[in-house]
């Protein structure tokens, strides 16, 4: 339960702001009750009579609207470049971004506040008015938002924050498996290609991506659990996902499944945009070899961080039950990250240079039978490489990088 809301509020951009719209609502209310209580205590400049207090809220309102239009249209044309020079799956992380939520938050709350006092304004009894006053310093707030807003934007921008969001992203996900498996809430077991066992089939209530797995939903079962699914699967209404070994069945979903993948429990989809970013610039429509390059870079170092730990799946034991998760191998997630770009950019030798120097990365601390793995996957992008159509200069150059990709670390 705590990792769906965690994931929730990640992922909604409306939670935050609709926080602020509330507070304003309360602070309406708090204004309202108590403006006749603070009048003797707060300097006679912040209250106003009724008529200079429904001018100050009106020209506030109308400032604020304006400043809420201008940054609704950058916010569109923010996301028409997230998704046309980027990717679309990376629109996510500008929506999600923490100071555009708090800045749209802020707005909101000040709108809310400045139209409901504006509505009130005549009911006050005293023929002085604390509201505005109070407008006056929201609005101020609002403007060191906007302001905060429009850096944020032309930083969250650039190719290279972009890419660098994401790397932290995936590897603060690695970083959390490689915690819980050294605290021994879950083990690393061999992969398993054919189950072991026939039991009752647990199946996709929907159709959709496996987002999250539940496993705090184990608590004291004892039925033990086989998936053939890992996070990030796609799976249609009605799909296996795994066997339940015994009779007695749990009546639980382990699995949360939804429309748009999610990196908290998966950090391939991380490099899968990583990916799309690096295809995107080596693109004849974009054109931008070294933005690939760029990207292609962290996908290495997020390797080298997630190949620390051997091929394995997840197993979750309670000492009544064991469930027993998929976990994608890394030949799946390298082939499936690393192989199109050979696709677009097969003549071009510094972006398949790049490529295998992202292995010679993720090997520097691999776990020692990962090796079979990587050369393995060297040994593909040779062979798809035209080598014929290469100058004696560029096949030199990348048979350089290939033999640091082979090295064997220590």
């Amino acid at each position: 339960m705590v990792r769906r809301i965690r994931l929730l509020l990640d992922e909604s951009a409306w939670f935050v702001p609709f926080l602020y719209g509330t507070g304003g609502i309360v602070l309406t209310i708090l204004t309202q009750m108590f403006s006749g209580f603070f009048q003797n205590l707060l300097p006679e400049f912040i209250y106003l009579d009724l008529d200079s207090a429904a001018s100050v809220l009106s020209s506030t309102f109308t400032s604020l609207m304006t400043m809420m239009t201008f940054s609704f249209s950058t916010i569109l044309v923010v996301l028409t470049t997230y998704s046309s020079q980027f990717s679309p799956r990376t629109i996510n992380n500008f929506m999600t971004n923490t100071a555009a939520k708090h800045t749209l938050g802020l707005f909101i709350m000040t709108t809310v506040y400045g139209i409901s006092n504006l509505f009130l304004v005549r009911t006050a009894d005293e023929g002085v008015v604390l509201s505005s006053g109070i407008s006056v310093f929201l609005v101020i707030g609002s403007i060191w938002a906007f302001v905060k807003f429009i850096q944020t934007i032309s930083v969250s921008i650039q190719a290279e924050r972009l890419l660098s969001t994401l790397h932290k992203e995936a590897l603060s996900v690695i970083s959390e498996q490689k915690d819980a498996i050294e605290s021994d809430e879950v083990h690393l077991v061999l992969p398993r290609s054919v189950h072991s066992f026939e039991g009752q089939a647990a199946r996709a209530s929907r159709t959709g991506y496996v987002r999250l797995f539940l496993r705090e939903k184990q608590g004291d079962h004892e039925t033990d659990f086989e998936s053939v699914v890992a996070v990030g699967d796609f799976v249609a209404k009605g799909d296996l996902l795994g066997f339940w070994k015994g009779e007695d069945t749990p009546d639980v979903d382990l699995f949360e499944i939804g429309e748009v993948r999610s990196s908290m429990q998966d950090p391939s989809f991380a490099i899968e945009k990583l990916s799309e970013i690096a295809l995107r610039g080596i693109s004849p429509g974009i054109n931008d070899p070294n933005t690939a390059i760029h990207a292609i870079h962290y996908i290495g170092d997020i390797l080298r961080e997630l190949c620390e730990l051997p091929d394995g799946d997840f197993l979750y034991s309670n000492g009544k039950s064991d469930w027993h998760v998929k976990r994608k191998t890394l030949d799946t997630i390298l082939f499936e990250a690393l192989s199109p770009m050979q696709t677009y950019a097969n003549q071009d030798i510094f972006v398949m240079g790049a490529v295998f120097e992202a292995i010679r990365m993720a090997r520097l601390q691999a776990h020692e039978t990962l090796h079979s793995t990587f050369n393995e996957m060297v040994e593909y992008f040779e062979d798809v490489i035209d080598w014929d159509r290469l100058h004696a200069k560029e096949q030199l150059y990348l048979k350089n990088k290939i033999n640091r990709a082979k090295q064997m670390t220590a």
